[in-house]
């Protein structure tokens, strides 16, 4: 009866939280370059020409679990970015499968449910940090009672509390910035989260800082984290689970940094004592090149029948939570405080239609309303309309600034592209 009567008091344990491994297997893509032939000279009409496929990707097979980070590594040219361009579903692969838990994903579906950062950081330079987060909030998360707290427990998961009052242009480091781009693309509380380099052009102190909340994030949400690296320092190395070392396409290491050392030795290489091992392996890169690599153990066959959506219901609740209305009225809200932290432009504006007002109704004053009067007034309407078409012409810096921000912002689902352009 006591063991009953606890069970009974005591609380309703949560659900367990979903969790996605991702799988790629097999992976490759290539280009089609196009040589002429020596006979095009003897050719009138037509030269002869050969299609040969340039292999950028070949055979990359991978598992990335969740509560850890997988680094892509690898030189220039290894195709780091061209596999996180296919992992995030910017680019179709040339064959191969990419898994989410064993089944085959849809790529519509797949970007509902993952979160890509670019390596360069788009965000409005007039807003606070506070006020960014609050505004991509007000669309992915509509309950608005709910959005002060997100935006709490968001500046503080990314360290950047102290900072929820200052502009994003003035104020900001390098890394601070990067933290708020990885910021907008946890709104929506992603599954897999996919980063483009996101130590680059950092010291190693914020690049650091950067990998830290990375691992954070993924242990404490239990979700998947991949990103490309060029060379990362051992402080980071230590930090990341898995390496998947990538040399001219093809997979040379998979797994941990420890494996990456037996790989070598088993190879004949020795590690120097003043290098580790990622760093050694990047100097006889060409050497390993010709080496067998190691591939995932457990990495499940490549299934024959087409890609079938992954959670398509659960995935069309992520993305365009808010609706229509909601999404233009936002909009319109942090496009007219932009306008009015641009002082210079909105200070002109009100003086050039303080004085335009001035002249127009110094010239057109009393007119009558017979034959003359209205056509004075006809006059009066050209005059406005032509001043009206010309005074917005003065915001269209601000749409270009803005562009890169709408190109993340609707690639990653925080609202439909035609609400800015309405």
């Amino acid at each position: 009866m006591e063991d009953q009567s606890a069970s009974s008091s005591s609380p309703p344990s949560s659900p367990p939280l979903k969790t996605y491994t991702l799988t790629a297997s097999s992976i490759c893509y290539t280009k089609s370059t196009t040589s002429t032939t020596s006979l095009t000279g003897y050719l009138l009409f037509k030269p002869c020409t050969s299609t040969t496929p340039t292999y950028i990707l070949r055979d990359v097979s991978f598992t990335a679990n969740p509560s850890q980070i997988l680094a892509i590594v690898g030189p220039s040219g290894a195709g780091k970015s061209t596999l996180l361009d296919i992992l995030a579903a910017r680019t179709s692969a040339t064959s191969g499968t990419l898994l989410l838990n064993s089944t085959p994903i849809n790529p519509s579906s797949f970007r509902k449910l993952s979160a890509y950062v670019p390596q360069h950081d788009a965000c409005l330079p007039l807003l606070t940090v506070a006020e960014t987060f609050a505004f991509a909030a007000r669309l992915l998360v509509p309950q608005t009672s709910d959005i002060d707290t997100i935006v709490t427990c968001l500046l503080s998961e990314l360290r950047l509390t102290h900072l929820s009052n200052t502009k994003l242009a003035h104020g900001l480091s390098g890394g601070e910035r990067r933290r708020v781009s990885i910021g907008l693309s946890l709104l929506h509380d992603p599954a897999v989260l996919i980063l483009d380099e996101p130590t680059s052009g950092l010291d190693s102190t914020s690049a650091f800082n950067v990998i830290q909340i990375l691992k954070s994030i993924a242990a404490s949400r239990h979700r998947t984290v991949v990103l490309s690296i060029h060379q990362p320092s051992f402080k980071i190395l230590s930090t990341i689970d898995r390496i998947l070392l990538l040399s001219k396409g093809t997979v040379v290491h998979h797994g941990t940094l420890s494996s990456l050392e037996i790989f070598l030795n088993s190879n004949g290489f020795t590690v120097p004592p003043q290098l580790n091992a990622l760093e050694y392996a990047m100097e006889i890169l060409n050497q390993l090149h010709d080496s067998k690599p190691i591939t995932p153990p457990s990495l499940p066959p490549t299934p024959q029948h087409s890609p079938v959506t992954v959670n398509n219901h659960e995935a069309s609740d992520i993305r365009y939570r808010s609706s229509r209305l909601h999404e233009i009225c936002s909009l319109y809200n942090r496009f007219w405080k932009i306008i009015y932290r641009t002082r210079q432009l909105l200070l002109t504006n009100a003086l050039e239609a303080l004085i335009v007002g001035l002249v127009l109704g110094t010239i057109y004053i009393n007119i009558g309303y017979d034959k003359e009067g209205i056509e004075k007034r006809f006059g009066l309407f050209a005059f406005t309309l032509t001043f009206l078409l010309s005074s917005t012409t003065e915001t269209l810096p601000i749409f270009l600034n803005e562009r890169p921000i709408l190109l993340r912002e609707t690639s990653s689902g925080v609202y439909r592209d035609s609400r800015l352009t309405s």
